[in-house]
């Protein structure tokens, strides 16, 4: 062959050869421009859902088809990098995992797998040859990686096969991106409308949708769960880091039966941990086993506190089912709203439980704390009737009737239908603390009670179910009942005895005429403090008045009070001064804990004349009120508290009480008012004393208590002692002529102490005994056995004796005797006024006479 034909020959070739390349050259670019339009596709169809599990399977089957790959699978990882889900197309779960094991890093592309690695998957069903693995990256975190292979001999991904992927899965980014914040928006939607729900659940007041209930029934559902409890501290009047216990209080989904009222620890436990910081928790296992949750499996669980006013009420446990995927850390954001309304309703059912207690606090008997929690648990249930039945304990009486109180329905054991009756009986000889909940519409449960067994019956308004939230609420209100009662009992028993004591060491019960006491104590339950009266008639005919105040309430105030009253008394008897007393209880309170700082107010008073001598250390000042109406304060001799100084002075000052004067000693809890000056409320009750001023002396008592008490009660003790001059005269005496003498002695004497003048006092001696020897001769003159009583009181100006007899006076002769029978027109001659006034049991005969 010649040159030429070598040259065409050549050339011939270099053609063929240059079209060829030409051709593969557009395939190339077909190929390309196809599997662009491929990508663009598949990048479209897996944006065009916001379903995040669509979107997810999507790009697993785009990416499939992009490289021809006859399996494919995606391994989602979470935050912390572990494993949380597959999604397979064409292989097995046992393939998916060991594809999950490979390292992906940055992209790993694999001919063959039987030479790259040693863990089985070339050795599967069918093996598996060639391997193409890209990271999904979104927002800067790894989601997970996409897994793709094939089996068929000769099949390899080449390098366009590996940019088209990850083109596809900066795609699949944003797509991803978009579905997982849809889908916590719509998580976010169905958490907040359950959180509305729970709210309209709460305002309702609706019995059958319990608050608990609601919230672990919503948990269960929003979140997917298989089980969900709510637990509530066993003590929930503690603190949160002083309870010990926390108790299944509601559930939901699987077991729920079984794991209600099971008790938690709350150190050493999962739940008590949350309870105790307050802070949410996700976790795959519990520290404390609960039967029929824990030992259901390894799985994930959400673990909330619910808190409430800055207190932990509460704690719900959301568990998936194993082969869920795990709680993200995003879900405790989303949570969150769902578990402060949850709190609310906790809060609700708590107090619930405090409107018991509260109750069952201010009752003073058991009779009062039956009738007030039976009134709460009619109230809480909205119950047709509730019955609080007492059986009396074997030691009592044989044939007790049970004691029934009863709330909405009046009725008594008698009135009780025989099946009720033996329904009763049966709960009293059952298990204590069970609820029995056979009958719809009812429940019924037995408890100790402090003399017996108490066995309380509620009669629902309608025929609903007692739901396992009655149940726990019942249980739990039921605890506390039982313990309640056994407080007030015992409180009862101590205040019998505290009163005891502080009558006997308070001041005489018998008080000379003219005075008139009145003492409340602040403190509950005991009802004693430290506050105390006292009036002493001493040996020369003089009367100690005494009012002190101990600092503090209840039985230590009380005793120290005992003790400081006893050396008051002591050293009045020695010494009849109230500057020589109040000096020697200054020694005394300096050396006895607890006297420190007592006040006290000490006089001495002349029945005769009238004339007051007296000392103050540090106690509000007396009042005076004069008959005409003017006050005078008496706060001369006042000095320091008791106990401060020693040998502090201790001056005295004097004063005489004029006829018809009232004297008012008083304890600051009478006149001493949060945010109002003490002078305010000593002038309040000058003018309480000065209008009552010729009222009877225990009624002004009566009316100074009752003007004064503060709407919401004495928060402070209060002692309240009167006195009006000259106190009233009373005596008794045999009718017989015998007595006339000491009793016109007595009666002198007495007005001597009213001022009256000379004259006028024998005006009313010789008018007081007409009247008495009139009761002696004609009233008794077949009854000598009988008794005469005469009281003479001074009234503002004037003086009134009353003379009582027992008998029926001599009928009135029609010829009138020359030498007697002029008693009564003497009388009426003398006195200012004169009534008789003829009974069956006896005459009373009335006189009075002004005072000029």
């Amino acid at each position: 062959m010649d040159s030429d034909q070598r040259e065409s020959a050549f050339t011939w070739q270099g053609r063929r050869e240059l079209v060829g390349r030409i051709h593969e050259q557009v395939d190339e670019l077909v190929a390309a421009r196809d599997q662009m339009e491929q990508l663009v596709g598949a990048i479209v169809a897996i944006g065009s859902d916001l379903d995040l599990d669509v979107t997810l399977h999507r790009i697993v089957n785009a990416a499939m088809e992009l490289c021809d790959a006859r399996y494919g699978a995606l391994a989602v990882r979470g935050s912390d990098g572990a494993l949380v889900s597959f999604i397979p197309a064409g292989i097995n779960e046992d393939t998916a995992q060991r594809l999950s094991d490979l390292p992906v890093g940055e992209g790993l592309r694999v001919d063959d797998l039987h030479a790259h690695t040693p863990n089985g998957l070339s050795a599967q069903d069918p093996p598996m040859r060639a391997l193409l693995g890209l990271p999904i990256t979104v927002r800067g975190a790894n989601f997970g990686n996409l897994y793709l292979v094939d089996d068929r001999p000769g099949r390899v991904f080449s390098a366009s096969h590996e940019a088209a992927v990850r083109a596809l899965a900066t795609a699949a980014a944003a797509a991803i991106d978009n579905a997982r914040l849809f889908e916590r928006e719509r998580e976010s939607a169905k958490w907040t409308k359950a959180s509305r729900e729970i709210t309209t659940a709460l305002l309702s007041g609706d019995p059958q949708t319990g608050p608990l209930q609601l919230i672990v029934n919503r948990a269960l559902e929003l979140a997917d769960a298989e089980q969900a409890i709510l637990l509530v501290p066993q003590e929930p009047d503690l603190p949160t880091n002083d309870v010990n216990t926390l108790v299944v209080a509601a559930t939901a989904g699987r077991y729920a039966s079984e794991v209600i009222g099971r008790q938690v620890p709350m150190d050493g436990s999962t739940t008590g941990g949350v309870a105790r910081r307050g802070l949410p928790l996700i976790t795959d296992s519990f520290q404390y086993p609960i039967e029929g949750f824990t030992n259901v499996g390894e799985r994930s669980a959400i673990v909330m506190p619910l808190i409430a006013d800055d207190t932990v009420l509460g704690v719900i446990a959301v568990a998936r089912r194993p082969l869920q995927p795990p709680f993200g850390d995003d879900y405790l954001e989303l949570v969150s709203d769902f578990a402060a309304h949850a709190a609310i309703a906790l809060a609700l059912a708590a107090g619930r439980e405090h409107a018991l207690n509260q109750e069952l606090a201010e009752a003073d008997t058991l009779g009062d704390a039956l009738n007030a929690a039976a009134e709460e648990l009619r109230r809480l249930w909205r119950a047709r009737r509730v019955l609080a039945v007492t059986f009396p304990s074997h030691g009592s009486s044989a044939g007790a009737v049970p004691e029934v109180v009863s709330v909405g329905e009046a009725g008594q054991w008698a009135d009780l239908p025989p099946s009720t009756r033996q329904m009763l009986t049966a709960l009293r000889d059952g298990d204590l603390l069970s609820p029995n909940t056979t009958l719809a519409g009812t429940a019924g449960i037995a408890l100790q009670h402090p003399e017996g067994v108490l066995v309380v019956w509620i009669d629902l308004a309608e025929q609903r179910p007692f739901t396992l939230e009655d149940q726990t609420l019942l249980t739990v209100l039921a605890g506390r009942l039982g313990q309640g009662l056994q407080r007030v009992h015992q409180v009862d028993q101590q205040r019998e005895t505290a009163l005891a004591l502080q009558h006997a060491i308070l001041g005489p019960a018998q008080l000379p005429q003219g005075f008139a006491v009145r003492y409340q104590a602040a403190s509950r339950p005991l009802q004693v403090g430290g506050d105390w009266y006292d009036v002493v008639e001493l040996e020369d005919g003089r009367i100690a008045l005494i009012v002190g105040d101990c600092v503090g309430h209840g039985l230590i105030a009380a005793t120290v009070m005992g003790q400081v009253r006893s050396a008051c008394r002591a050293l009045l008897f020695g010494n009849p001064s109230p500057g020589a007393a109040l000096a020697g209880m200054d020694r005394f309170a300096a050396r006895l804990p607890g006297a420190q700082c007592t006040t006290v107010v000490c006089a001495v008073l002349n029945p005769d004349t009238g004339e007051l001598v007296y000392s103050s250390a540090g106690h509000p000042p007396p009042i005076l009120v004069h008959a005409d109406g003017t006050t005078q304060l008496l706060d001369e001799g006042h000095t320091i508290a008791l106990g401060i100084r020693a040998d502090w002075p201790r001056p005295e000052a004097h004063v005489t009480i004029p006829v018809g004067a009232t004297l008012l000693l008083y304890s600051d809890g009478l006149v001493e008012r949060r945010r109002v000056a003490l002078e305010d409320g000593i002038s309040r009750a000058a003018a309480l004393v000065k209008d009552l001023r010729v009222s009877e002396l225990d009624e002004s008592a009566d009316q100074i208590m009752a003007g004064l008490a503060p709407s919401y009660g004495y928060q402070d003790d209060v002692v309240l002692l009167l006195y009006r001059h000259p106190g009233p005269l009373e005596l008794v005496f045999p009718a017989h002529v015998s007595q006339l003498a000491p009793t016109r002695t007595a009666l002198r004497r007495w007005l001597t102490r009213a001022r009256m003048s000379p004259s006028q006092a024998m005006d009313v001696l010789v008018s007081a005994g007409e009247a008495v020897a009139n009761a002696i001769e004609h009233g008794h003159r077949d009854n000598p056995e009988g008794t005469i009583s005469l009281s003479a009181t001074a009234l503002d100006d004037k003086v009134q004796l009353t003379i009582t007899d027992t008998g029926s006076w001599k009928p009135q002769q029609p010829i009138p005797d020359a030498h007697r029978g002029r008693g009564i027109t003497l009388m009426r001659g003398l006195m200012q006024e004169v009534a008789i006034n003829p009974e069956t049991t006896g005459t009373t005969v009335r006189i009075s006479a002004r005072i000029s």
